[in-house]
């Protein structure tokens, strides 16, 4: 079994706790030590119960860049990083891949990452999508009461260009349902249970019908993409570049719309039930299938493998 050494600052208690879920189906296919705190490793490695085979680490979950292990070009130990957010701390990344002789690198979205690290295109890059936490993103069974959702960050018009003009063409709209982003942070235990986060979030958009989401400017492909279908709800969302790797087909699995035709295509697949739903089932069973978070850990394991 891999002996694997994960260093990640504990999100269990953060707005969007895939990353700690993800820790858990890790547990269960390898031998996982974790290691949450910044510092030298060697420091670290003596502090751990055996050896690891691979040292995997996360540190761009949050507001800053944390944690931050040093002395990692002078192991023989393989060491990866997951890069969740290419496009945050990108000069302080930078230094951290050199200084640390980094080559190996697991990646939420490919282009997004060559775009600002174009010296690593030589490197060992794998595509490690987002995915779906199946336990929480679920069909609660209830009626589907909202016909139309968008939940999320729309204060950036020039980062979500297609929220930005969703908003405004239902706005005071009878039968859209829209709230801000809870932000993103650490939640208390009380806090949680009033935020639209975690399994409240999730039974949220599984009274919708149709849930409106995109990629941003940037094209990535967002939790939501998977979070969605997973609610047993119909994706209203662009078809994004990597999306064919992933297998999500627009049209089979969610229904891909931009700037000119959503409000046309949402009118259509409220009134088409039939349409919708088969649209939905599948995009439902396809995530449940390929995306969650079991497999994700899978894809990770025989990743590392093939470093190794």
């Amino acid at each position: 079994m891999l002996k694997l050494l994960l260093i990640v600052a504990d999100t269990s208690h953060f707005t969007n706790n895939n990353y700690y879920y993800l820790e858990k189906e890790l547990a269960k296919i390898t031998m996982l030590m974790v290691y949450r705190k910044s510092g030298p490793i060697n420091k670290i490695l003596r502090n751990i119960p055996e050896k690891p085979d691979y040292i995997l680490i996360v540190n761009d979950v949050g507001k800053t860049f944390a944690p931050v292990v040093t002395g990692l070009s002078d192991i023989s130990i393989p060491v990866g990083l997951i890069v969740n957010d290419a496009h945050r701390f990108v000069g302080q990344r930078r230094r951290y891949i050199t200084n640390n002789h980094i080559r190996t690198f697991f990646v939420i979205c490919r282009h997004n990452f060559y775009n600002h690290y174009p010296r690593q295109r030589h490197d060992q890059v794998y595509f490690l999508p987002q995915f779906a936490n199946t336990s929480i993103f679920r069909d609660y069974g209830g009626e589907k009461t909202i016909d139309l959702m968008m939940l999320g960050e729309v204060s950036l018009p020039q980062i979500y260009p297609l929220r930005e003009k969703i908003l405004q063409h239902y706005t005071d709209t009878p039968g859209f349902f829209n709230r801000p982003h809870p932000g993103w942070r650490d939640f208390t235990t009380k806090q949680a249970e009033k935020a639209l986060i975690g399994e409240n979030y999730a039974r949220t958009i599984n009274q919708a019908k149709l849930f409106f989401a995109c990629g941003s400017v940037r094209q990535v492909v967002t939790f939501k993409y998977f979070e969605v279908p997973a609610c047993r709800t119909l994706l209203m969302a662009p078809a994004l570049p990597e999306l064919e790797e992933i297998g999500l087909i627009p049209g089979k699995h969610f229904v891909d719309i931009n700037e000119e035709n959503f409000s046309e295509r949402a009118k259509y697949y409220l009134k088409d039930t039939k349409e919708r739903e088969r649209i939905t089932e599948e995009g439902y069973r396809f995530v449940y299938n390929h995306h969650s978070t079991a497999h994700r850990a899978k894809q990770l394991v025989q990743q590392i493998k093939r470093v190794l």
